[in-house]
Formats: C-alpha cells, structure tokens, sequence
C-alpha cells in the first residue's frame, strides 16, 4: 500500500494548528498598569491547582512572543504562566528613551506588580539573556514583599549571573576579557550603546537579525565579540544565512514589532547599564544578599560565543548556594527556540523534582 504523503502532511499540520489553538485558547493576552505608570502587555494562564506559576523574562531584541515554545509545552501541563513584554519591547508602553526607566530594580517592581495584579504566590522566575538579572533582583525585593508566598529563584541565564556591581567603562571591560580569554566578548556594545544605533538598524534591519539569530553561531566570534564589526556589517548592508529554527512568522512578528516600536527604548537596556544607571544598586544590599539562596537551574548553551560555557558556568558557581543544577545544550544563544524538546524537558523535570 502506498502512503500518501501529502495528506500525511497536511494532516500534521491541521493537527499542530489545532493543538496551538486549543492551547492560546487558554492563554490570555492582559495589560497592567504599574506603580510607574508603564502599561506592561503580558500573557496569563492560570495554573491548575498544585502547580507553580512560570515568570519567562525574554532577552534582546525578543518579547514574550520568544517563549511560544514553552507556552505550548508548560500550559497543557497546568503550569500557570506570565509572559511579560519587557520595558521597551512589544506592546508594552510608553516605549521610553529614557536610560534611567530601565533601572533593573524598578523592571523587577513592575514585574513583581503584575504579579500581584493576577495574586500569583508560587512563581519560579526564569530568564534570558542578560535580562535575567532581573530574577535575581525579583528574589532580592521579594525577600520582604513576597517571602510568605514563596516566590521561587530558578536562574536560567545564557549571559551568566552577575551580581550587582559598578559597571566598569567599557574599553576597560573589553581589554579585560582581551587578556582573560584571548579576545573580547562585548564588543557589539560599543555600536548598540551609541545614539546613532537605532537608526541605523531601523534601515538595515534584515542585516541586524541575520546576526542575532545566524544559522552558524561562530559568526558572533567576528560580528559580536568584536568592537566595529556588527555596526561594519549592518552600515554595508550585508546578509547572512538565517537560522533555521526562527520560522518566517516568528522572524517576520520580531522584525515588525521592532520597527513598529522603533530600537530606541530597547536600546537603553544597554545605555541605562554604559551610564551607571545600575552602579547604585550595589550600595542596597549586603555580600549575602547577592547569593542565590533559592535553587538554581542553568541551561549552558555551548555555541553561545559571548557568553561561553567556561565563563558561564565559572561565574554562576561563585553565587549559586541553594543548589544548582547545569543543563548543556549544543545550541547557539537561542536553546529555547533551537532544542526546544531538550529545554522544555530538562527545565520540567528540574521544577518536578526540585519542587514537588
């Protein structure tokens, strides 16, 4: 008997669409209105009884449309879920040019606003990229606001934790990392943190996210850890093959919500930190503070190459004293979007068996 392929096909795509439309069915998209007055767009689920609620904090140049994987895997299995579009991204308002709205407390204070808005009481905060210092400063102020309701620390870091600090002025940082690991690692910082950036990828878009999200992660050797070689790239108008796990919706929903929303306000994430923005948050907590006290997970990507797995995990080892468990996935800086299977089940089993 002879197969018929295409309705084989067919009928596994009805079938995906199917179960993606039962699952947002049940997803629903919110806005809250925070203490400062930012109008944060988020997605909610509520969990089934006995299950925690996931906070998903996305990374740059993404939004909360970045975890749709995880949405598909965590909400059929009765996790509550809050998927926020950070300050500066998405639908998330106003989209501020201000550096000093993108302090790391006051984002954790939305944050922790929101979840008090929908009377979440067992969160376990989940980050990516460098934006995942916000679990730690959301564990840091929930200490006095949230320690009845048991918010939970899960540390899910592709740039490793770092604690707060003085930000360092950056020539200083990329000569460190020069002499340290043979070649800087920040060195697309020095184009994101200029005026000009936003402009600038606004009008070569297509050439700004064949970097972020390349088919071979090797290339962040040159065009990231580099000083002068994504702006080079960007200004020529080059191209670069895309990877193959962004899909042509999910590529064509982050390059409209970037150019509908301008780069401007997502660029002061980098600005807030190149201005000190953050440097007084040190003063605010003590040496103990600065631990993660809360059992930790960290999925290393072995492919990211500014944030590689030696750097990663050396770093994380220093804080993590409640516990930690490191998950390697041979995937560039996206594993959640790369090796979504690997992701959704290391990450699930480490909640059943740290929490249950």
């Amino acid at each position: 008997m002879r197969l018929d392929t295409s309705r084989y096909i067919r009928f596994r795509v009805v079938a995906i669409i199917l179960v993606l439309a039962i699952v947002m069915d049940k997803i629903h998209s919110k806005f809250k209105k925070t203490n400062r007055d930012f109008v944060y767009h988020y997605l909610f689920s509520k969990p089934l009884p006995g299950k925690p609620t996931l906070l998903f904090i996305h990374g740059f140049p993404s939004s909360s449309y970045g975890w749709y994987h995880q949405i598909n895997y965590f909400q059929p299995k009765g996790y509550g879920l809050v998927v926020p579009d950070l300050v500066g991204y998405g639908r998330t308002e106003p989209k501020s040019t201000n550096p000093a709205d993108f302090l790391h407390t006051a984002v954790a204070r939305d944050l922790l606003d929101i979840l008090d808005e929908e009377a979440v009481k067992d969160v376990i905060a989940i980050g990516h990229d460098w934006h995942v210092l916000l679990t730690h400063h959301l564990h840091l102020i929930a200490l006095t606001q949230y320690l009845q309701q048991g918010l939970r620390h899960c540390e899910h870091p592709l740039l490793t934790y770092y604690p707060p600090s003085i930000f360092p002025p950056l020539d200083i940082i990329l000569e460190f990392q020069r002499q340290r690991y043979g070649r800087p690692l920040m060195g697309y910082w020095t184009f994101l943190g200029r005026g000009d950036a936003a402009s600038l990828i606004e009008a070569n878009i297509d050439s700004f996210l064949d970097v972020f999200y390349p088919a071979d992660p090797e290339i962040w050797k040159t065009y990231m850890n580099l000083p002068g070689e994504l702006e080079l790239f960007v200004r020529q108008h080059k191209r670069l093959s895309r990877a193959p796990y962004v899909t042509p919706e999910h590529y064509e929903h982050i390059k409209t919500s970037l150019l509908q929303g301008g780069l401007d306000s997502p660029l002061n994430w980098y600005r807030s930190n190149l201005r000190g923005v953050n440097n007084g948050i040190i003063a605010t907590v003590s040496e103990d503070d600065i631990k993660i006290k809360k059992p930790a997970f960290m999925a290393v990507a072995n492919y990211d190459y500014v944030c590689f797995r030696e750097f990663a995990i050396t770093e994380i080892e220093k804080y993590a004293k409640g516990g930690l468990t490191i998950v390697e996935l041979n995937a560039g800086h996206w594993p959640q979007l790369e090796k979504p299977e690997e992701y959704n089940d290391a990450l699930d089993r480490w909640v059943t068996n740290t929490f249950h």
